[in-house]
């Protein structure tokens, strides 16, 4: 039984590295932050990569843990990239996100109107609901950038400051019996 819970305990901290791997590596090579990523993540779908939601007014769902819309299937197709995919896949999920949010870069600049079309598209008719879905967004990653820099701070003091340690050292402690 001890073994079933630390295997499971294992796979868990595996997946959550591995997602957070992926958001660096979708991140990197999209030129986005991967906060960023991980913010729209976090809103979309609580990282849920497994996340359905087909209760659209325009009849689409939205999959996965970045929450692909199925207007996108058609283009995806040319790269290989399935709904079955961006759910069982997590890496492609991400990128695939990271994809659509640099198309919005590239296409209205890098500014927050482009991150809010990631929810509502670049409809005028949309922009108090797309400011309102960028305004989500911008304070989940500015929590997500607060709590990256208390971690690396405390990192950097952390052998400075023994409070602030993760560990401590063990104690000297000797294994010879004296003989006196």
């Amino acid at each position: 039984m001890k073994w079933l819970a630390l295997f499971t305990l294992a796979a868990v901290f595996s997946a959550q590295a591995s997602q957070e791997m992926c958001f660096t590596k979708a991140g990197r090579d999209y030129g986005i932050d991967p906060l960023l990523l991980t913010a729209i993540s976090i809103q979309e779908s609580r990282l849920r990569m497994d996340a359905i939601n087909n209760h659209s007014a325009h009849h689409s769902e939205d999959v996965c843990g970045m929450q692909i819309n199925s207007s996108h299937y058609p283009a995806l197709r040319k790269f290989d990239i399935t709904r079955e995919r961006l759910l069982k896949e997590p890496c492609t999920c991400i990128y695939t996100g990271a994809w659509v949010l640099a198309h919005n870069f590239r296409a209205y600049g890098k500014n927050w109107d482009s991150v809010g079309m990631y929810n509502t598209g670049p409809s005028p008719k949309l922009i108090v609901q797309r400011r309102a879905y960028a305004g989500l967004i911008k304070n989940i990653y500015r929590i997500l950038l607060a709590t990256q820099m208390i971690q690396n701070n405390q990192h950097a003091q952390g052998d400075k400051n023994p409070l602030l340690a993760r560990s401590t050292p063990p104690a000297n402690i000797s294994t010879e019996t004296s003989t006196k």
